[in-house]
């Protein structure tokens, strides 16, 4: 059914990427964050980021011209307040027109861009300089400007402040809720709220004067929204002590802190709970076997970010109603919960659900939680086991990427997503004390694991490696999943296909060679393979290539969904992917029980270390460092293990 409620564009035609600008840096590294100055080599320059709350999230798209004008489009998103039809995009959504000054001296022009979580653009006009500060609220469902006007002149400044409309009205007939819905700009000049659309202001010589405009749907006081910067900054600030990552890159290191502010972002309040959402313009309110159970939830289990390990299990239990040992989980919970959406046939999306929340429940090691899920543990495990064929594949008539390229009647995605899944169905019934299920999983997993050899693998382009499906001629990204989860029987063709200059370009892996498209997923996963099979060294060079090109080149400062589709879109669960890389590619974390876990530490030789603190594992917060040297000294809260190089160390965690 096609919406009745006019969605607008996303992003305007000014902001849509051709990538032609990939290799190149245009952002600078600063304290806690990126900056762009502004120089004429570098204009037009055009962006676009993305930022979330609990009840609303904003993507502003900037852009800055050749004569330094700026270019600012607000897309505002309420997951909450559904648009007839209730369906995946039936978020209410709004393009808020931009309050604009202007100076009677001369026009504004952009002088730098900076962001830290908050954007800040700065403009000048004459004498005067303008901050503009960006930011969604924490828990409104709101966009907060905040403008800083300073003179720096020896007279009075007027200006001219002129806002399109102030308040739009959208009817009962387009919303579920039988009410119309007030969408509102609020304006302050100081603590006074300014009535109408157009005000003739001042600031005095040498002085500065402060506006906020609240752009939302529902109506702040100035108080209210004061207190939402302060909360936003404040879980910026939270987010920089949890997971606490550190290596000799301070690239990498700052990438990092971004990627854990996105991936925490982007929880919702529903009438359902707590729900972790792709976003991106299109996806709020709703959850993917695959963004959620599989890429972002198992990194929610040791974050140490309550809200998230909420979230996590809130969505396992949402698709723990849809487990069968007759038919496939859903691929999506929408509409705040309201509904499903199962288009894309089966995905192996029990096996995204099961691999995702045998994970979780090891890593945060509560056997109470893991017996609320076995019924759906064993509905779920019991559908994938009777989809194993002779030949030790998993049927499975699509993919996580929904067919957009070929993916047959079973995929190398599906069969090694299942073989990690049997895994820790091993490891969750030994710790159940079920020992014939847990023995039995694991003959399913080695069933698998033979037949990913002995079905996918094949010389593919002139490379020993696998094919992603039978009927797929063409090398696929996706060649990198038996590297994440252990099978390195391939592993030298295998990444000799994966760095090739048929797969491997200036953006990320290719989804298929041959193409233009990219998926960052695919990328995110190559990377914590490589390092989890040893190749740290074509690791690292891919690793220190890609943060670059997504810290400081053209479209900072967080992973994306993929290109061109979606205009790449800075969706959640792939930063959450980003931060994986570190904890169970470059530590080699693998959850073996509840209270006991694998290392297998492998490091750049060019790195000294890794640290990682206020990890939660098990019922316990814990920092873990290796040093690097002839052979591997962790530490985890204090005490030193040695570990020869490419071998594990299992861990019992004291009570």
């Amino acid at each position: 059914m096609k919406l009745i409620y006019k969605k607008p564009p996303v992003f305007p035609t000014w902001a849509i990427f051709d990538n032609k600008n990939a290799g190149k840096q245009y952002y600078a590294q600063k304290v806690n964050g990126v900056c762009f100055s502004v120089t004429p080599d570098k204009l037009p320059h055009t962006n676009h980021i993305e930022m979330t709350g609990f009840e609303a999230s904003s993507i502003l798209s900037y852009k800055i011209d050749k004569q330094q004008k700026l270019h600012l489009y607000k897309f505002c998103v309420y997951p909450q307040i559904r648009v007839i039809p209730n369906e995946t995009r039936g978020s209410l959504s709004h393009h808020f027109k931009n309050v604009t000054l202007r100076f009677s001296t001369e026009k504004s022009r952009v002088t730098r861009v900076f962001f830290d979580g908050i954007l800040q653009i700065d403009e000048q006009a004459g004498n005067v300089t303008i901050q503009h500060r960006f930011a969604t609220a924490f828990d409104k469902k709101a966009l907060i400007e905040e403008i800083t006007i300073c003179n720096h002149g020896k007279s009075a400044q007027p200006f001219v402040l002129k806002a399109d409309k102030k308040h739009r009205i959208i009817k009962k007939r387009y919303l579920v809720k039988n009410a119309d819905q007030v969408l509102y700009t609020t304006i302050f000049d100081g603590e006074n709220e300014i009535p109408h659309s157009t005000a003739h202001l001042t600031v005095d010589a040498e002085q500065e004067k402060h506006i906020t405009v609240v752009y939302g749907a529902e109506k702040l006081t100035l108080t209210e929204a004061e207190a939402q910067i302060r909360l936003r900054k404040q879980f910026m600030e939270d987010s920089r002590n949890r997971l606490k990552i550190k290596t000799p890159n301070d690239q990498i290191n700052q990438m990092l802190e971004f990627c854990k502010v996105r991936a925490s972002e982007c929880i919702f309040n529903t009438k359902n709970g707590l729900m972790h959402a792709p976003c991106g313009g299109q996806y709020y309110g709703a959850l993917w076997t695959n963004d959620q159970c599989e890429y972002a939830n198992p990194l929610f289990a040791y974050l140490g970010y309550p809200a998230a390990k909420e979230e996590a299990e809130n969505s396992y239990r949402l698709f723990s109603k849809f487990a069968s040992a007759e038919k496939a989980i859903p691929t999506s919970i929408v509409a705040c919960g309201d509904d499903i959406w199962n288009g894309a046939g089966d995905r192996g999306d029990s096996s995204m659900f099961l691999y995702g929340l045998c994970r979780y429940l090891l890593s945060t090691g509560d056997k109470e939680t893991a017996r609320t899920f076995l019924p759906s543990i064993k509905a779920a495990a019991e559908y994938v086991a009777e989809n194993i064929t002779e030949e030790g594949i998993v049927k499975s008539d699509s993919d996580e990427l929904e067919n957009r390229f070929e993916s047959g009647n079973a995929n190398l995605s599906t069969a090694c997503i299942t073989y990690d899944a049997f895994l820790s169905l091993h490891y969750l019934y030994g710790e159940l004390g079920d020992t014939a299920e847990a023995q039995r999983f694991l003959q399913l997993a080695n069933q698998i694991k033979n037949g990913i050899e002995t079905y996918f693998g094949a010389e593919v382009e002139g490379y020993n490696t696998y094919r992603y499906c039978k009927e797929e001629p063409n090398l696929r990204a996706w060649i990198c999943l038996p590297l994440t989860v252990g099978i390195d029987t391939r592993r030298v063709e295998t990444v000799r296909a994966l760095l090739s200059d048929r797969l491997l370009k200036t953006n990320g892996i290719l989804t298929r060679s041959g193409t233009k498209t990219y998926w960052d997923r695919a990328t995110l996963y190559a990377l914590r393979g490589l390092f989890y099979v040893g190749e740290t060294e074509k690791a690292n060079q891919l690793l220190t290539a890609y943060t670059k090109e997504r810290l400081l080149g053209c479209h900072p400062p967080y992973p994306v969904e993929a290109f061109p589709e979606g205009n790449s879109a800075q969706l959640s669960a792939e930063s959450a992917l980003y931060l994986r890389i570190f904890t169970e590619g470059i530590l080699g974390y693998r959850p073996t029980g509840f209270h006991s876990f694998e290392l297998k530490p492998n490091l750049p030789q060019d790195w000294d270390f890794i640290e990682i603190g206020n990890i939660e594992l098990g019922d316990k917060t814990m920092d873990i460092a290796v040093q690097n040297g002839d052979e591997y000294t962790v530490t985890i809260n204090g005490a030193c293990i040695t570990v020869p190089k490419g071998e594990a160390y299992t861990y019992s965690i004291l009570p």
